[in-house]
């Protein structure tokens, strides 16, 4: 039995969710490594911080368990996957260059992360500018992110393109990784990296193609095409149409089937999250592969975390229940325990 296996009995049921709405607060904050947070007096955005970095550092100590007998081309993947949580920090370092934000206020907004996956920070900060911070990154990991970001930026020289640019780098990364992983590991891999890929792919190609007003050249540029089903081809004739019941209607049937009417931007995101999160459940009780369950594990904990996150922030900050639930995805049908 691997620890992926063990540890996900740590993962969390709907009706885990619930209770958690009725935990005492102490309670609760003790339980995710936050104790006190809610008698320091915290500024919505301070807490905001504090909670978030609380449980990254949750989520970076189970990583640091599931690394310890993984070698290799496996080990590097689950690193990979992890660096997520830097490119957080560099994007925060992007928008305070932009912004002209001061060094210790951008330096706050950093998380601190493990060193295996960690930005030379102190060295970021004090860079000139955004495409200089970026040549220095060149000399890091992230070099392959940085390198195509530098380029985007110093031909458009506006935030969205960078920002998207990163997003974009990091999951074709994130791809190649498995591609590079052992040939059993390889399918069971590429079938949850490939969910991923579509959960992040439509809601991306959407939101550029109908709220941003991109081309479809500019919307497939920023495209990953190595979806599980939202592949080169398919990804192309999407992006040439400009209605969203259009994109809907040429989606596999498979996916279509998941899309409540009317269809929105926001419903296809939340189907689109919902169909990963039962591939990585699956992948988690059922693959052979070891590293397949370890990442699975690891991005169900993270999504686990996030909703976390939505309570004990509301709860601090004394929201009513509706909009705690609302802000934690709980199921409406789920009711109070």
């Amino acid at each position: 039995m691997t620890r992926a296996a063990v540890m996900a009995g740590q993962l969390l049921d709907e009706s885990d969710v619930v209770t958690l709405l009725h935990t005492p607060l102490a309670q609760l904050e003790k339980q995710f490594g936050l104790e006190g947070i809610s008698d320091r007096g915290l500024s919505e955005a301070e807490l905001n911080r504090a909670i978030e970095r609380g449980l990254i550092t949750t989520l970076m100590n189970e990583l640091s368990i599931l690394l310890r007998p993984a070698k290799g081309s496996a080990r590097d993947i689950l690193i990979y996957w992890s660096r997520k949580f830097e490119l957080y920090n560099l994007k925060a370092l992007i928008r305070g260059k932009l912004h002209d934000l001061p060094y210790e206020q951008i330096r706050e907004s950093l998380h601190i992360l493990p060193s295996l996956i960690s930005l030379p920070h102190e060295q970021l900060l004090r860079t000139e500018d955004i495409p200089e911070l970026l040549r220095q990154l060149e000399q890091t990991p992230y070099e392959g992110i940085a390198n195509q970001a530098r380029r985007v930026f110093e031909e458009k020289n506006e935030p969205f393109s960078l920002d998207a640019t990163i997003d974009q780098r990091y999951y074709t990364g994130l791809l190649k990784h498995a591609r590079a992983c052992d040939i059993v590991d390889q399918p069971p891999l590429l079938r949850l990296i490939g969910s991923l890929i579509d959960r992040q792919n439509l809601p991306w190609l959407l939101r550029y193609r109908l709220n941003y007003k991109l081309s479809p050249t500019e919307t497939y540029y920023l495209m990953v095409p190595s979806g599980r089903q939202l592949q080169s081809d398919l990804l192309k004739r999407l992006v040439n149409m400009q209605e969203i019941e259009q994109i809907v209607d040429a989606l596999p049937a498979s996916l279509k089937e998941q899309i409540t009417e009317p269809a929105t931007i926001m419903g296809i995101e939340l189907a689109m999250a919902e169909r990963m999160t039962h591939q990585a459940r699956r992948c988690l009780m059922f693959s052979p592969s070891a590293v397949t369950r370890s990442l699975a594990y690891m991005m169900l904990r993270e999504l686990d975390l996030k909703r976390v996150f939505a309570i004990i922030q509301g709860r601090v900050l004394k929201l009513n229940e509706q909009l705690i639930r609302q802000a934690a995805d709980i199921n409406p049908e789920v009711l109070s325990v």
